[in-house]
């Protein structure tokens, strides 16, 4: 896992930081047909993280999927001395995590959500944040940990819902205790009188992850499934539920089934343990959701795949490792002076699951798990002949198919293979053209080739090995020249493909506008239509001598202009929606990190004795 790394979930990794920070900022993403999607922001928080590498990206990647065993080994052994364990007792627990099925399919698949997340969760959790909020009257610690749970959500969207939902409900209970004082008083009066330090402490907490993660975060309030996406693109898990309830989630090439986890066993010690019963009842909520979600089919980022439960069962092993130990560890003088009985079995089980596990998977990474989904030097997807045609003015995509396990998925390609981050900006093809692309397969729509060259598709490539049935459709139903064919594919050319940007005179004849990667300019001799070659959005607009021009949709349902007279063009796509909410975002930012840092006193507030030892 050295080099370039791509495979399973993770996209090709870009040339350096600034490729990931432009796209952050972008309001258009050039992928697919076009998106002006929110972009996740932990885009921008690791092309911040690559400045430790001099903004080489790649080599970051690959020395944080190399480095990520050792590192959530020392994580978890240093977050469980935080919380009070015995030094042998941290080692264990880092052993145990670090050699965790779950942490290393999540390396093995590309998953980049599940290993920050695995990385940071520890040492969040042993900071208590909970009891900062119950017992501190700090709120430079509560800013502070705002600001850390923010950046373990911004990777992981369920973790920002679990988080957010268990302070709303604690806020529900505190207010509801204190139901009485509230009657009394008066919702308004206990607002502004009472002391309401703790609920405005709940509050906060809450609240500021969402700020600091919007415009985002947002869109995941409007689209509720996008919880449901990991970074990267989704992966059909071959395993079932069961796979879950191993706490291991290897598919074909991942750690083997039968290489049991113990936290399953920590799960039942911590439930019935009275003094970690709600650390373990919330454990096993997650822990529940994450065997009930494990069989849903997601779609989007691009492809389709099932839900990703691996960063739900990283949530259950930080929750329950470390209480767990510390609860075998008390047991074990209590056995010592008595009968053998159900409790020694429990221990002599969990000893011998733990050992197992540890030690294969430690003999499955220096062996088997070299052959991963993850891996540098990937071929690519798109071969150079293919991608040297989208470098021509007109800008042409090319509708590329590839057959798996007997599927034939398709995705439109710019010219270059995704990288990394571009998966998380795809959003859905056009309803027209996804009917139009199903017709050409399958041979039930004769004018598919008009719809589809109406979006600047003017190739289509099926990549090596062919399907012959798809081969022979389209070859026969009209309106597609074959072009060539190589070991690496066939491909057809789209006739009357239209380029990018075009215009249509009155007389029906159509000639391509100047445009770039976005925006266009250019001049036009007469009335007609500005037709762009892109999914439909609010944000194109189009100045005709300086003025605004109404955009409209076509049949098909692609963004046109009617243009009434001769003269120069302007076309833009309108991010200032999407600044306006970055700039909100960095305020926020910029506030709560202002508010988490140690502020030092005014000379007024030293008394008189501490400074005299300060003299």
């Amino acid at each position: 896992r050295w080099g370039d790394l791509s495979g399973g979930a993770l996209a090709l990794v870009p040339h350096g930081a600034r490729d990931l920070l432009s796209q952050y900022a972008d309001s258009w993403h050039t992928v697919g047909m076009g998106s002006a999607a929110h972009t996740p922001p932990w885009i921008a928080i690791l092309g911040l993280l690559s400045l430790m590498t001099l903004g080489n990206l790649a080599f970051f990647m690959a020395a944080l999927f190399f480095l990520t065993p050792t590192l959530a080994f020392f994580i978890m052994y240093r977050s469980s001395k935080r919380v009070g364990l015995a030094p042998y007792l941290s080692v264990i627990a880092g052993l145990i995590y670090c050699f965790s099925p779950v942490l290393w399919n999540s390396i093995n698949q590309g998953r980049i959500g599940t290993i920050v997340l695995a990385l940071l969760l520890p040492s969040f959790l042993s900071l208590a944040p909970h009891q900062a909020i119950v017992e501190s009257k700090s709120w430079r610690r509560i800013y502070s940990l705002a600001l850390f749970s923010s950046v373990i959500a911004a990777f992981c969207a369920p973790f920002l819902l679990i988080y957010t939902g268990i302070y709303l409900v604690l806020l529900a209970m505190h207010l509801f205790n204190r139901r009485t004082e509230i009657k009394e008083q008066g919702p308004l009066t206990f607002l502004v009188s009472a002391d309401t330090a703790v609920a405005k402490r709940y509050f906060a907490s809450a609240l500021i992850p969402w700020l600091l993660t919007e415009p985002w975060s947002l869109s995941l309030l409007i689209h509720p499934t996008q919880f449901l996406q990991d970074p990267g693109f989704p992966l059909h898990q071959v395993g079932g539920s069961w796979q879950i309830l191993l706490f291991n989630l290897g598919a074909s090439s991942g750690v083997p089934w039968w290489i049991i986890s113990p936290f399953l066993i920590f799960a039942f010690v911590v439930l019935l343990n009275s003094y970690t019963r709600s650390q373990g009842l919330i454990a096993w909520c997650i822990f529940a959701l994450a065997l009930a979600l494990s069989t849903t089919n997601i779609s989007g980022h691009g492809s389709t795949g099932n839900f990703w439960s691996g960063s739900l069962l990283i949530i259950v092993e930080v929750l329950i490792l470390a209480p767990a130990l510390a609860i075998l560890s008390d047991l074990i003088p209590n056995l010592r002076t008595s009968s053998i009985g159900l409790g020694h079995f429990i221990t002599a089980l969990t000893a011998l699951v733990a050992t197992f596990s540890v030690v294969m998977t430690a003999l499955w990474a220096f062996t088997y798990g070299s052959q991963s989904l993850v891996a540098g030097s990937q071929d690519q997807i798109i071969p150079p002949f293919v991608a040297s045609l989208a470098q021509t003015p007109s800008r042409p995509k090319t509708l590329v198919i590839r057959e798996e396990n007997g599927i034939a998925n398709f995705f439109i390609s710019r010219g270059n293979d995704l990288s990394l981050g571009d998966p998380d900006n795809v959003v859905a093809l056009p309803a027209e053209l996804e009917s139009a692309i199903q017709g050409a397969l399958d041979g039930t729509l004769l004018t598919s080739s008009k719809i589809i060259g109406e979006y600047g598709i003017k190739y289509i490539f099926i990549k090596s090995p062919a399907n012959p049935n798809i081969v022979r459709t389209i070859d026969g139903i009209g309106g597609y020249v074959r072009g060539s064919a190589t070991s690496a594919g066939i491909i057809w050319r789209v006739q009357g493909a239209l380029p990018r940007v075009s215009f249509t005179d009155v007389n029906g004849n159509i000639s391509q506008i100047s445009a770039g990667d976005i925006g266009a300019q250019d001049v036009v001799k007469g009335p007609g239509v500005i037709t762009i070659a892109e999914k439909y959005d609010p944000g194109w607009h189009l100045l005709l001598n300086g003025v605004p021009i109404k955009e409209t949709r076509s049949a098909n349902g692609v963004p046109q202009f009617v243009i009434p007279t001769a003269g120069t063009i302007n076309l833009l796509e309108d991010g200032t929606k999407r600044r306006a909410l970055i700039s909100l975002e960095l305020i926020a930012l910029l506030s709560v990190i202002v508010l988490s840092l140690p502020a030092g006193r005014r000379r007024r507030e030293v008394s008189i004795g501490e400074s005299g030892e300060v003299a």
